[in-house]
C-alpha cells in the first residue's frame, strides 16, 4: 500500500508540473512565393483607373514590366531570380522627360518570405539619365529601406474584389538621417500590382480596360 502511494504520489507531481509547461508556440505562417502577387493572370491585363497601365512578363529573361499612361516609352520593370526580386529600371518619370534611373544594389524583396520582412540597403548608388543616356549630377549614394507583409483580405474594387493582398514599402533616406516619404505599393494575389500610394495619394488602377502596350526597350540606358 505505501509503494502505491508512492506512485500515486509521483503521478500527481508529473501531472502537476505539465500543467505548468510552456504552451506551445504557434506555427510560422507559410512562406509565400512573391511571384504569385506580383505576377497577375493575362485576363486582368491591361488595366485603367488614375492611369493606364499595362503588364508586359518575359519568362525566360525573369522580368516583369508596367508600362504605364498607355505610352511604350515609360515604363517600370523588376526582375528576378530564386534568391530575390530587384528593381532593374524606372523609365516612367514624371513629365514624360525621357529621364530614368538604375540601381546598383536593387535588391527590392526576397522571392519568398513569411511574415514580416524588411531590409535596409544601405550602399546602394542610383544612376540617372537623361533622355540622351547621359549621366546626371545627382547620381550617387542612394540608400532605401524595404518593408513587406501580407494582408489576407484587402478590397481592391469592384472587378478585381477582395483579394490576398502583398503590401511592399519602400523608403528611401539621406545617410545623414533624414528619411524621405515612404512608398506603398499593393499586389493582389493573381492580379498583380493594383494600387500605389504615397503621402496619402492613391493611385489606382484597378478596373479592366485600356491599350495593351509593351515596352520600348530601345530607349533603356545602358
Amino acid at each position: 500500500m505505501v509503494r502505491a502511494r508512492c506512485y500515486a504520489l509521483g503521478a500527481a507531481l508529473l501531472c502537476a508540473a505539465c500543467s505548468h509547461a510552456a504552451p506551445t508556440q504557434p506555427a510560422a505562417p507559410p512562406a509565400i512565393d512573391v511571384l504569385d502577387f506580383l505576377i497577375g493572370a493575362p485576363s486582368l491585363w491591361p488595366r485603367v483607373g488614375n492611369h493606364s497601365q499595362n503588364q508586359s512578363v518575359d519568362t525566360v529573361n525573369r522580368e516583369v514590366c508596367w508600362v504605364k499612361y498607355a505610352n511604350p516609352r515609360t515604363f517600370e520593370c523588376w526582375r528576378w531570380d530564386d534568391a530575390f526580386v530587384y528593381h532593374e529600371v524606372d523609365h516612367a518619370i514624371d513629365g514624360n522627360t525621357g529621364e530614368s534611373y538604375r540601381f546598383s544594389d536593387g535588391r527590392w524583396i526576397p522571392r519568398r518570405f513569411s511574415g514580416t520582412w524588411s531590409l535596409d540597403v544601405s550602399h546602394n548608388r542610383i544612376t540617372w539619365f537623361d533622355a540622351g543616356c547621359g549621366i546626371e549630377a545627382r547620381s550617387g549614394i542612394f540608400p532605401y529601406r524595404m518593408r513587406a507583409w501580407v494582408e489576407p483580405a484587402r478590397d481592391a474594387g469592384p472587378e478585381l474584389g477582395v483579394r490576398e493582398t502583398l503590401v511592399l514599402e519602400y523608403q528611401p533616406y539621406d545617410p545623414a538621417g533624414a528619411a524621405g516619404a515612404a512608398e506603398h505599393f499593393y499586389f493582389a494575389r493573381n492580379a498583380g500590382w493594383y494600387e500605389w500610394e504615397r503621402s496619402g495619394f492613391h493611385d489606382m488602377f484597378n478596373r479592366l480596360g485600356g491599350p495593351a502596350r509593351s515596352p520600348l526597350r530601345d530607349v533603356l540606358c545602358r
